[in-house]
């Protein structure tokens, strides 16, 4: 399409993010000509290749629509059971808090078995027209400013000497993973102040979450239609978690994700003592995690990072874990990529047309990069609080209100590609994106100063949770695109019962905290969700009772009685 280069595009990197672009471009602008360029050759290794196997709704949503995978991923993967998560003290899961869902949710999300999926990627993205260059390591980008094309100098990754090939192009896109080639090139990488560790490891064969609780344990295994196998289940602890996710068709992922400042990554960087600290926090995996084939085991210190810049005017991009690395708690990833690999597109398509300029390259970098450190700082925030179960299960309920309400929406209407309808959301959210650091502020001193006023045993965060459900179903995308009138509608519900949210959590705070002031502040009304803390002092100073307002006490009644039937004081018996 583009005159005087070989390719339009070219992409630097075959894996998710990488082949997911190509695929997306060509059905966005057949015409374009796009290069892959991938160091793995086929066939991909299965179970034992890559992480991310996690999706949630937003990610399997642009697989299934965007790409154009979901008959594959319906045969071929497995669909995901939510998120998991138990909180207690490693004796027997059956006597832990346990936050989750008991059937599959109305959206659909997905255990990625990425060996299998990027092998069919590959084949997608070639019968969609790009041309896939296997076996091939990229040596160089070199970036053309302006006008001039770019050149990206690629080389047979055999052991014979071959010649390297140097192709012209319109477009580079980096999604070369963790190797990150332009990021290094340009000096572009951000770290995170405080550095998180992993390390995972695959099993062949199924690691079951129900089989680590004996089968006479019946109210437990009861509560549960589908297998716990399915989740994404994470086994908390202070200062991290340790996961276990199915993957197609028989084999287990297991992975250990930590705070260095609580757990220095030396506790469990050989395959032996991981295995070790799994069974100490999940003693019911054992026999079968020491008795499973091992297929790999790897060790990734200081995951997360982010970008100074992750695209540019000069028609450069960065996509994938090249761009961005969030961290995996809520399982992110693949929404990142759909959130780039749609700005990318959206780019190529207005340089097509002669539209494409500096304001919306701004624009683009500002919004996906808030949006990737948001997503980092508010998840690694929690972690020295990850074994306080009613804490963390208040906190993920709050992050499921502002993500399906708020943030998901703006993938499946894409009014983030559009700038002034996103500019009008900002504004419209801003005293909610104001609340949520409050919020974060005010369970990092609540967790200082829990007194255990409440407790519960299982929460299922869809059925238990009409609001939230309700939320969660009208914003999910239809067949036919609802004009921007209604998504504004129903945004607005949402942030409406986010800030009566913020209210509730504040009361069941002060219940447990400081009760002696809980019924003077009820008897004050309407609050300023900004100005939540735990500090009496400074109550009056920040406008605590100053509210910037509707008030909605009948709604914040309602929902308050919602929200405390999940939980019992530990006097009572039962849940």
């Amino acid at each position: 399409m583009f005159t005087d280069v070989d390719y339009d595009v070219v992409i630097a990197g075959g894996g998710l993010a990488g082949l997911c672009l190509a695929k997306q471009l060509r059905d966005a602008h057949p015409e374009l000509s796009v290069l892959v360029a991938e160091r793995e050759r086929s066939p991909i290794p299965l179970s034992a290749f890559k992480v991310g196997e996690s999706s949630v709704e937003v990610g399997a949503h642009y697989f299934a629509s965007v790409v154009g995978v979901r008959d594959y991923l319906e045969e071929h993967q497995l669909e995901k059971l939510g998120l998991r998560y138990f909180y207690g003290n490693g004796e027997g899961l059956h006597q832990e808090s346990e936050f989750g869902v008991n059937r599959f949710l109305p959206a659909k999300s997905y255990q990625l078995n990425r060996g299998s999926f990027e092998e069919h990627l590959r084949v997608v993205a070639i019968e969609a027209g790009a041309r896939l260059e296997q076996g091939v390591r990229v040596l160089d980008i070199e970036i053309g400013e302006q006008e001039a094309p770019h050149r990206v100098t690629y080389q047979l990754d055999d052991e014979g000497e071959q010649e390297p090939v140097t192709v012209t192009c319109r477009w580079v896109v980096d999604a070369t993973g963790r190797h990150r080639l332009l990021q290094r090139k340009l000096d572009l990488t951000k770290r995170y102040p405080k550095p998180h560790n992993s390390v995972w490891f695959r099993l062949e064969g199924v690691l079951d979450t129900d089989s680590a609780v004996d089968a006479g344990q019946t109210a437990w295994h009861d509560r549960a239609q589908e297998p716990r196998w399915n989740s994404t289940n994470h086994f908390m602890f202070e200062g991290g978690w340790v996961w276990a996710i199915p993957l197609a068709p028989d084999h287990t992922s297991v992975g250990i994700v930590v705070s260095d400042d609580l757990h220095p990554v030396t506790k469990f960087n050989r395959l032996e003592k991981a295995i070790d600290f799994v069974v100490d926090r999940v003693p019911g995996f054992a026999p079968a995690i020491r008795e499973l084939p091992v297929l790999d085991f790897r060790v990734l210190k200081n995951y997360s990072h982010s970008s100074h810049q992750v695209f540019s005017q000069d028609r450069w991009a960065c996509v994938g874990d090249a761009a961005v690395f969030a961290d995996p708690y809520y399982s992110v990833g693949s929404n990142l990529i759909g959130y780039a690999n749609g700005f990318v597109t959206e780019m190529i398509g207005r340089d097509k047309q002669g539209s494409f300029d500096e304001p919306f390259v701004r624009y683009a970098n500002r919004w996906f990069l808030s949006l990737a450190e948001g997503l980092t700082q508010n998840i690694q925030g929690s972690y020295a609080f990850h074994d306080n179960a009613v804490i963390m299960s208040l906190k993920t309920v709050w992050d499921y209100y502002v993500g399906w309400s708020f943030s998901d929406p703006q993938f499946y209407n894409n009014t983030y590609l559009d700038e002034p309808t996103s500019t009008t959301l900002s504004a419209l959210g801003a005293h909610a994106v104001a609340t949520q650091g409050t919020i974060m502020n005010l369970f990092k001193e609540w967790a200082r100063s829990y007194r255990g006023a409440f407790e519960f045993d299982y929460i299922d965060y869809y059925d238990d949770l009409p609001t939230l459900a309700r939320l969660f179903v009208q914003n999910l995308p239809s067949d036919e695109a609802p004009d921007f009138a209604s998504v504004l509608t129903s945004i607005r519900d949402g942030l409406d019962r986010i800030e009566e949210l913020a209210h509730v959590i504040f009361y069941l705070a002060l219940e447990d905290a400081l009760p002696e002031h809980l019924e003077a502040v009820r008897a004050r009304g309407w609050l300023n969700v900004t100005a939540l803390s735990l500090n009496p002092e400074r109550w009056e100073e920040d406008g605590l009772f100053n509210p910037k307002s509707r008030p909605r006490p009948d709604e914040v009644k309602v929902l308050e009685a919602e929200m405390r039937a999940l939980y019992r004081t530990p006097s009572t018996a039962g849940n």
